[in-house]
C-alpha cells in the first residue's frame, strides 16, 4: 500500500497492519502505478488551482492506498488469452475534506487522463473518502474499510 501520513488513520498500530512497499510486483507495474499517482496529484492540484474557497485553499491528498488485489498479491494480467481478463488497481484516494470527494468537480479529469494515458495498461479504479469518513466508517467497522486496513 502507498502511505502518506495522517493523523488518525496513521496511528502505530494502523501501521502495523498496513504494507508499504510495492516489491512484490513486477517493476513495469510499479512504474505503472507511479505514472497513476502523478496523474491523480496533477489534476487533485489542477482543479483547486482556480478555488478561492479556504477549503480549496487548504485541499490535501492525504493519502492514496492500493487495495485489492494488486496490494495483496493475487492480480491477474492475462489481457491476451482466452479469458482476456486483467484486474485493475484499486485506489481509496484520501482527502483533507469531504467537499474535495466530489468526483464531476475534482476527479472526472484525472479518471479520464488515467483512461486515455498510453504509458498506463492497467485499468484503474478509485474511490475518494474525507479522513473523517474513513475514521468513522472505520470506528463502525464496516467491512469495506476494514478489509483494506
Amino acid at each position: 500500500m502507498l502511505n502518506l501520513p495522517v493523523d488518525d488513520i496513521g496511528s502505530f498500530a494502523y501501521r502495523l497492519l498496513m504494507k508499504s512497499s510495492l516489491d512484490h510486483m513486477p517493476l513495469r507495474k510499479q512504474r505503472e502505478l507511479g505514472r497513476v499517482l502523478e496523474i491523480l496529484h496533477e489534476e487533485f492540484e489542477d482543479a483547486l488551482k482556480e478555488g478561492t474557497a479556504d477549503f480549496k485553499k487548504r485541499g490535501r491528498i492525504l493519502k492514496i492506498i492500493l487495495f485489492g488485489s494488486y496490494a495483496k498479491g493475487g492480480w491477474v494480467d492475462e489481457p491476451f488469452t482466452m479469458k482476456g481478463y486483467r484486474s485493475d488497481f484499486d485506489l481509496l484516494i484520501i482527502v483533507n475534506n469531504r467537499k474535495l470527494c466530489e468526483f464531476a468537480e475534482y476527479w472526472h479529469k484525472a479518471a479520464d487522463r488515467l483512461i486515455h494515458e498510453a504509458s498506463i495498461e492497467t485499468p484503474v479504479s478509485f474511490i475518494v473518502h474525507s479522513r473523517r469518513e474513513v475514521n468513522t466508517y472505520l470506528k463502525e467497522g464496516q467491512y469495506f474499510f476494514s478489509d483494506i486496513r
